[in-house]
């Protein structure tokens, strides 16, 4: 049926007459478009510390009044909202991000043509658009059914597509243009000293930086590498020849140069051989990941000496990036890593990231010489396994859509939608699984699958519940109860984080860790074959108050054989038993570094039966007091890995900008150069500022918190970067907050650069030093490297340039020299390609972006 607006309006005022209603669909659908909802920040900084100002408007653009009553809008929330100023409406927290907007009786509608403001309080604060979430909706409910509609002006499908830029993707915020918006705080006691870099702060930032003209160089930079002079053709008579154990290196190698590939034969000429060599670095061998790698000119010849399969690889890697229009320069370089884990870790379960995307970082972790992929396949917000014994986990689990009862799919968390959204559904299959395993074992990278537990399981205990009452319903009581995970008597209360009110598994329940073995053993079968499960990850992280209130671990408590009397001992408890279940896998541990432990004390190593048992350490916020958590853990036996937020989590924004994606709570954020410049052998050198913005060192932190040396270096297993992906909804956008900063960690984990702090040796960091080498890592990137992502498909984030107008004249300059510069004086009508060696005249205001192929990169203006 069509509604026209009288008839649609004579159907409203026909409902709004009963006592009870719910707007029927058509015109639930036409208010979503009428009423146009607005988001504005107005002031973080209101109070001492922790509580911002904000406010939702209400705007009702069409022929037809707001009813006073029968409808009300869900919305997701990063925030608390503690207080409504305004008697005409209530907020009200559902579960996680959830919120619901809903009128009281002395709203008395809103008008065709008018608007209406509701201010309100909220915690901590928002500073940048992307911590407001799209796809507000509308809800109206009776006698238990709901019909909902998405309000079209929270939409962020431009045309069909989400945009990669946050003021494009979410149009309804309102722009942060004065300090109180963009602060968090400032007040007597403590002040946020940022502000958004202008045009010409980021051209001082950029003034240690200079274009390197024919600049040569492999990256991560090798142990070692001489160049030569001359350089080898390639064509198509050359051939890849391989010795027994590496041909699947050397027919890597010909697929990526178009050659052809055959067994090692004397009599053959133009060859690039691929074969087994010895390695020495600093007058030892090395027998793992490493190899040489020759390039003659003068004998027109390649040759490719690996201590094994994966030194090869990598040879390979390092000989590709070296290829300029089918010629290799004269080099020799022996290499191997510095570390012999080298991961990223990327979170799958907040929003989904599909098969093709993993396979293009695959490759792309590959060719920067990484080999550990951890996937975060469950969280509170999704499930993104299959498991072909559990459906409820991806049938419920991997979808969101307005069910408050969650018995068919999960909330519309992270600002998916009344009907979900194509980065909030989704699942990879076991084939789909197996494939990006096979893809990942092809490129010397090893899965690591994590399935976060037992808290920020929202997703899995839901599942479950579905699963038990489907059993319930069908009378099968004794299989209901086999994989449960909730006690539905506890009447325990906690908030996690992520303001989850149920989101940890019930410890105490004996079905808890049935449901662990099962998932562990269906991940275990699933690399069968392919690439044998080695490691599971638990998770283990950010645990909220739970389990007090619960009759079953009351039961538990008064009736075990652990000596357990309390909840604060339930986590170890949890702990040890999965180690158990992984062990009796043939399987090793991983979790974060707050799983392994408890209010500061390491849970004692000996007791978990796994072989190795690996923390990641994520916290290195020195105001925190607890950047002494990786030396703990390998003091105590863990093998851990720098996995620290300040530099490695990439999830937060470039810049401290409103306008920049991602989150800002461990540093305000992280370019490419500050991930470059982390110091793995001394983790407190790499001190730089407060979250508020002060400068700190290493003498700072050891003098107010004291400092646990690190004894058993040892333990120390390698890096990890992580991109976890609250704000982050679609390819584009995740590979512009992972590209360039995973190059530069990348560069870390396998290369030791001779500026870098030591802790053995007390030295602080070579400061000039750091800078031509960064210098030279950015020429390699702006002149090589962006090329080839753009070539490939990945959509890298194109840096903001720095500018300044001196006497008429525009200078300019980019992080990263060789990238291209536009700029515009029409205010972005048309753009010009700008040349260094010579600017131009300008007069008034000047627009300038960074440019690559047909995509370009938030602009910024000076005068």
């Amino acid at each position: 049926m069509k509604w026209n607006t009288s008839a649609l309006a004579l159907a409203v005022g026909a409902l709004c007459s009963s006592q009870a209603f719910a707007l029927p669909q058509q015109a639930l659908d036409q208010f979503g478009n009428d009423v146009a909802v607005s988001y504005t920040v107005i002031d973080n900084t209101q109070d001492e510390w922790r509580t911002f100002r904000a406010v939702i408007a209400l705007d009702n653009q069409g022929a037809t009044a707001l009813p006073a009553t029968g409808w009300s809008i869900w919305f997701s929330h990063i925030r608390r909202i503690p207080t409504v100023l305004t008697d005409q409406f209530t907020i009200t927290h559902v579960n996680g991000d959830i919120f619901k907007l809903e009128p009281t009786a002395a709203f008395k509608g809103l008008p065709a043509g008018q608007r209406l403001d509701i201010h309100f309080d909220g915690s901590d604060w928002q500073a940048a658009k992307t911590d407001i979430m799209p796809n507000w909706y509308f809800v109206s409910e009776h006698e238990g059914l709901a019909v909902s509609a998405l309000i079209k002006s929270t939409s962020n499908m431009i045309d069909g597509k989400v945009p990669v830029l946050p003021q494009d993707e979410l149009p309804f915020v309102g722009d942060f243009t004065t300090a109180k918006q963009w602060k968090r705080y400032d007040s007597a006691s403590l002040s946020d000293l940022y502000d958004p870099f202008t045009a010409e702060q980021r051209f001082e930032r950029n003034a240690s930086l200079s274009k390197i003209d024919d600049v040569v160089g492999v990256v991560p930079a090798p142990a070692q590498m001489t160049v030569g002079t001359g350089d080898v053709a390639l064509d198509a008579d050359w051939i890849v020849v391989y010795d027994a154990g590496y041909e699947q290196e050397a027919t890597y190698l010909a697929e990526q140069l178009g050659l052809t590939v055959a067994p090692w034969s004397p009599t053959t000429a133009k060859v690039i051989k691929v074969g087994w060599g010895q390695v020495s670095l600093n007058s030892r061998s090395v027998w793992t990941e490493a190899y040489n790698l020759t390039v003659d000119a003068a004998q027109n010849s390649i040759k490719i000496a690996a201590a094994d399969a994966a030194g090869a690889f990598y040879a390979a890697q390092s000989l590709l990036q070296l290829v300029d229009n089918g010629n290799v320069p004269a080099v020799q370089i022996t290499d191997a890593p510095r570390f012999e884990y080298r991961g990223f870790s990327l979170d799958a379960s907040r929003n989904f990231r599909d098969k093709t995307t993993v396979l293009r970082l695959l490759d792309q972790m590959a060719r920067f010489k990484l080999n550990k992929l951890h996937l975060r396949l469950a969280d509170d917000e999704g499930w993104r396994i299959e498991m072909p014994s559990l459906p409820e986990l991806t049938d419920i689990g991997s979808r969101r859509c307005h069910d408050p009862e969650e018995r068919s799919c999960l909330l519309p968390f992270l600002g998916a939608g009344p009907d979900g959204s194509a980065d909030s559904n989704g699942f990879y299959t076991a084939q789909e699984y197996r494939e990006i395993l096979t893809y990942a074992a092809e490129r010397n990278i090893e899965v690591i699958p994590e399935l976060d537990m037992p808290g920020h399981a929202h997703a899995a205990v839901k599942a479950m519940e579905a699963r038990y009452h489907r059993l319930m319903e069908e009378g099968q009581p004794e299989a209901a109860k086999e994989f449960l995970m909730t006690d539905f008597d506890d009447k325990s209360e906690y908030l996690s984080v992520q303001m989850f009110t149920d989101n940890a598994m019930n410890v105490c329940m004996e079905s808890t860790f049935n449901f662990v073995d099962q998932v562990v053993g269906e991940l275990a079968a699933l690399h069968q074959g392919i690439q044998p499960l080695k490691t599971f990850h638990f998770g283990g992280d950010e645990v909220a108050g739970a389990w007090k209130n619960s009759p079953v671990c009351d039961a538990f408590f008064a009736n075990n054989d652990k000596g357990i009397t309390d909840p604060d001992q339930l986590s170890q408890y949890f702990v040890e038993r999965v180690a158990a279940i992984t062990a009796n896998h043939g399987l090793n541990l991983g979790g974060w570094e707050d799983g392994l432990m408890h209010s500061g004390k390491v849970y004692p190593r000996a007791n978990m039966a796994n072989a190795v048992v690996t923390g990641n350490a994520w916290q290195n916020i020195w105001e925190w007091g607890v950047g002494d958590r990786a030396y703990n853990l390998a003091n105590n036996g863990f093998k851990v890995i720098y996995n620290h937020a300040t530099h490695f989590y990439f999830d937060h924004p470039y810049e401290p900008d409103p306008n920049e994606r991602g989150y800002y709570w461990a540093p305000r954020y992280t370019d490419t150069r500050k991930t470059f410049g982390y110091m793995p052998d001394d983790v407190f050198a790499n001190a730089d500022f407060t979250r508020a913005g002060a400068p700190i060192s290493k003498e700072d932190v050891v003098a107010s918190a004291g400092v646990k040396k690190l004894e058993r270096p040892e333990n120390v297993a390698g890096l990890q970067s992580s991109l976890w992906a609250e704000t982050v909804r679609t390819s584009e956008q995740f590979e512009g907050m992972v590209f360039p900063r995973i190059i530069a960690m990348a560069e870390r984990a396998w290369h030791t650069a001779p500026w870098e702090a030591h802790d053995l040796q007390s030295k602080p960091a070579d400061e000039a030093a750091r800078d031509a080498d960064y210098n030279r890592f950015a020429n390699l990137l702006g002149q090589h490297v962006f090329a080839d992502l753009e070539a490939e498909g990945i959509d890298f984030n194109l840096a903001v340039p720095g500018a300044k107008v001196v006497e008429g004249v525009l200078h300019a300059n980019s992080p990263f020299p060789g990238l291209t510069i536009q700029y515009s004086q029409d205010n972005g009508t048309s753009w010009q390609v700008f040349d260094a060696a010579n600017p131009p005249a300008v007069a008034g205001k000047v627009w300038v972006r960074t440019a690559s192929g047909e995509r370009a990169g938030r602009a910024t203006s000076v005068q």
